[in-house]
């Protein structure tokens, strides 16, 4: 029977001019004109360090200050989004609407009217915006000419702005591009369609008339991108705070395997290129898989870069940059007191869960159902003793209940202090997704040595034991545990729904321990994904109507 569910009224859209040529300032440093940057080197290398904090900073978007939405956090904001509208994060608060990104559980308001798609467009673009300005503005300056050192600077930053503006493209081009799902029909007319490209050469008028490009045309544009990306980055600079040579062929696999999938079929070339650019990055970068203590270290488990090797591009945040409810640490880390989490008691899906095998160290991400455990030494834990009683007893909030996460820490343990707490690093690509992207790939390849690539990755780094898949599985059963897989490694860190609207997999939220209202179950992979273009942007591009937009895909699918 389907359960009475309260309706998100929703904000609506309120974005007047087209969000893919947005003129305004943008937060934190935002957009420099050419004229401001032609004065000194240190203008334009200052512009592309904008761009990490217009996508972290408290209030970025505006949405915050507009509408109250405490989910304006940037792009671990957009993360979280994806993670609830897929099936693993269980709301388990007596009061489910702790949970601030409610909506998306509940498949409600995703229409064009409301913010709630409006955020992915607005963002997105707001960052292209970004870098368009720092590609336009170094161009000229590169052509004109510096010393050795100054150059090989400013090439550098130029190739960053062309791999930040190719991550973009590449995630818009896969939240955007509609795939086929059993609750939505899509018309034949917008298969294969992405977004409209904005370049630094793109003028407002434009803007006024730019279709969504095909599918081809964007990945080409996106390969473009990153092609400039290596031949201007500087190969000595290996940061993990700055898209680098590693970040860039990270962005080369993701790009490959998302292409071989065709509607009509299977691509072995992209495969086969996608493997290769996985397996590069395993060799060269000199990254190594999480280890338990790493996973499982109760100050810097998931929100260090110094602390791990397997990190290859992230983001440092900072507490100028950070409230105390508009961070990832406040809706993600149980143990913060100070954060929507703790009273939202974010949890994984027992069903998740139940999968896991007590020999796979990950299952330490969350508490287990048996409360004697929890403080037997099985588990380690943020902060002080007092710290520890107030989680798990509910003093000033409430208990921690099983299947409670752990996964991501307060910053260096910090409980209750939000402004050293929230200022974590925040991982936006680790080695691990590489060795997933090639034993996906290899599967189509030679069936064998995929599997064999997944035995070997959880023998060595998960589960010694680990013996779940034979090694003739066919690919319906070799997708199922590669996804399980995934979804036991990135649960919570805004990978997954890329994979899942690639492969076509449903979700089920119907385990016992997700909050009654949020119980629903898709047949295939959820028409929720194919995100829908904002109204703002049709109403000012006339190139984008109603009937070229992605269709609302809001209440469609079964509540449980």
């Amino acid at each position: 029977m389907k359960k009475t569910i309260l309706k998100v009224s929703g904000i609506l859209a309120a974005t007047l001019l087209a969000a893919s040529c947005i003129q305004e300032t943008v937060p934190v440093g935002g957009s420099v004109t050419q004229d401001q940057v032609s004065a000194s080197d240190f203008a334009l290398m200052s512009m592309i360090n904008a761009m990490p904090a217009s996508m972290t900073t408290s209030g970025t978007g505006g949405y915050a200050g507009s509408y109250g939405d405490h989910t304006d956090f940037g792009i671990p904001g957009i993360h979280l989004r994806f993670e609830h509208m897929l099936e693993d994060i269980a709301t388990m608060a007596d009061n489910p609407y702790y949970n601030r990104f409610y909506a998306y559980d509940l498949n409600q308001a995703q229409g064009p009217q409301y913010t709630y798609c409006a955020y992915f467009w607005d963002m997105y673009y707001t960052w292209i915006r970004l870098a368009n300005d720092v590609i336009a503005s170094m161009l000229p300056a590169i052509e004109d000419g510096a010393d050795e050192d100054t150059m090989v600077k400013l090439k550098h930053n130029l190739g960053q702005a062309y791999a930040y503006r190719a991550w973009c493209y590449l995630d818009l081009a896969r939240l955007y591009e509609p795939k086929e799902t059993a609750e939505v029909q899509i018309p034949a007319d917008i298969y294969e369609l992405t977004v409209p490209i904005v370049d630094e050469n793109t003028t407002i008028d434009d803007c006024k008339r730019n279709p969504r490009v095909k599918r081809d045309q964007m990945y080409q544009f996106i390969l473009d991108d990153l092609k400039r990306a290596e031949e201007y980055l500087d190969p000595a600079s290996s940061s993990w705070g700055q898209p680098n040579e590693m970040m860039v062929n990270g962005l080369y696999a993701r790009a490959y395997i998302e292409l071989g999938y065709e509607r009509s079929g299977y691509n072995a070339e992209m495969f086969k290129k996608a493997a290769d650019y996985a397996r590069k990055v395993i060799d060269q970068s000199g990254k190594t898989p999480l280890t338990k203590e790493q996973w499982t270290n109760p100050s810097t488990g998931f929100n260090s870069a110094s602390a791990n090797n397997a990190w290859i591009w992230g983001i440092a945040l900072s507490s100028e940059n950070l409230n105390n409810l508009l961070s990832f640490t406040a809706h993600m880390s149980n143990e913060a007191a100070w954060g929507y989490a703790a009273y939202a008691q974010f949890g994984v899906s027992q069903l998740l869960y139940d999968a896991v095998p007590e020999s796979d160290f990950r299952k330490l991400s969350w508490l287990g159902p048996n409360k004697e455990e929890w403080t037997s030494g099985k588990y380690r834990f943020a902060g002080t003793s007092s710290d520890l009683s107030a989680f798990l007893n509910g003093v000033g909030r409430p208990g921690a209940k099983p299947y409670t996460a752990l996964k991501f820490r307060p910053a260096q343990g910090e409980c209750n202090d939000f402004n050293v707490g929230n200022a974590i690093d925040y991982c936006m690509m680790r080695i691990e997704e590489m060795y997933f992207i090639e034993m996906e790939a290899k599967y189509h390849l030679n069936p064998t040595e995929g599997v064999e690539l997944l035995k070997s990755f959880m023998h060595n780094y998960r589960d010694a034991s680990y013996n779940r898949i034979p090694a003739g599985a066919d690919f319906a059963t070799f997708k199922k545990e590669l996804l399980l897989q995934k979804r036991i490694e990135f649960w919570g860190e805004g990978i997954l729904l890329f994979d899942y609207k690639r492969l076509d997999e449903p979700i089920d939220r119907s385990a016992s321990n997700h909050a009654g209202v949020f119980k629903l179950r898709t047949q295939r992979r959820s028409p929720q994904w194919n995100i829908v273009i904002t109204r703002a942007e049709f109403q000012s591009n006339t190139a984008i109507n109603e009937s070229l937009n992605n269709p609302d895909p809001s209440e469609k699918i079964e509540i449980l």
